[in-house]
């Protein structure tokens, strides 16, 4: 009997959404290590936006998490992936990965050189990629308490 936070089968699962999936985990999983430390805050960014906007569904996530489909992947594998997806898709994983670092307010120098890699992948021009990290910036704002001192 299958738990409720058991990942489904992947055959259960579309393939073009698992792909997406895989691809953003990865991506971001990589975001999320490149400033140096695990976040909370980073993964749970991460799911929600998979989840919010990038339109997956729960199941699609668990799966995509597996060390099946996650463990599998080199980021030259991530990267290879976002070069296939259709720009518009490919530019809501930029604006993902930029709004992970933007979690905890800094960009260390590890997440501008994933972010440029990740930019280059998808053949964002460079005012495409500056109207991510606006998007990013945005999104964001949102999430900041507005009544929370900010960080030092």
């Amino acid at each position: 009997m299958r738990r409720f936070y058991d990942a489904p089968a992947v055959s259960d699962i579309d393939h073009d959404a698992l792909e997406l999936a895989t691809t953003w985990f990865t991506a971001a999983r990589a975001m999320t290590v490149a400033a140096g430390h695990i976040d909370p805050s980073r993964e749970a960014t991460a799911g929600l936006y998979g989840r919010a906007i990038l339109g997956l569904n729960e199941e699609t996530c668990l799966a995509a998490k597996t060390p099946e489909q996650v463990g599998s992947r080199t980021l030259l594998d991530c990267l290879a992936s976002i070069a296939q997806l259709p720009r518009s898709v490919s530019a809501k994983l930029v604006t993902g990965i930029v709004l992970i670092a933007y979690a905890d307010a800094s960009m260390h120098p590890l997440e501008v050189r994933w972010t440029s890699s990740m930019a280059s992948a998808a053949g964002l021009t460079e005012s495409s990629f500056q109207a991510c990290c606006v998007n990013a910036r945005v999104i964001a704002s949102m999430m900041v308490d507005p009544h929370e001192e900010p960080q030092a």
